[in-house]
């Protein structure tokens, strides 16, 4: 007959499964949340593209434009390596 240690063990889930759904959702949502960005950038790269016919101003409101997608991503992409990382770890 199984001992109670080894019954509320069988009961307790492996960490990988408890944490690993709730990374997935966040690193999913974080994905989106990027792809969100890029899509939002690459619409206002086309647009100083066309609005705007002076080169030089044209060229200083692209390097804003990256800047500021660069300064926009950073936290994103910061927290998607963390993540990556805990799940690698849960998964060990």
């Amino acid at each position: 007959m199984p001992s109670s240690e080894q019954n509320a063990a069988s009961l307790r889930p492996e960490r990988s499964q408890v944490h690993a759904p709730s990374i997935d959702a966040m690193m999913r949502e974080v994905l989106h949340m990027l792809g969100d960005i890029d899509a939002e950038y690459e619409i206002r790269l086309d647009q100083a593209e066309q609005n705007t016919d002076d080169q030089a101003l044209k060229d200083h409101i692209k390097r804003k434009i990256r800047a500021a997608h660069r300064e926009r991503r950073e936290p994103y992409v910061e927290l998607l390596t963390t993540l990556r990382q805990r799940r690698h770890r849960l998964s060990c």
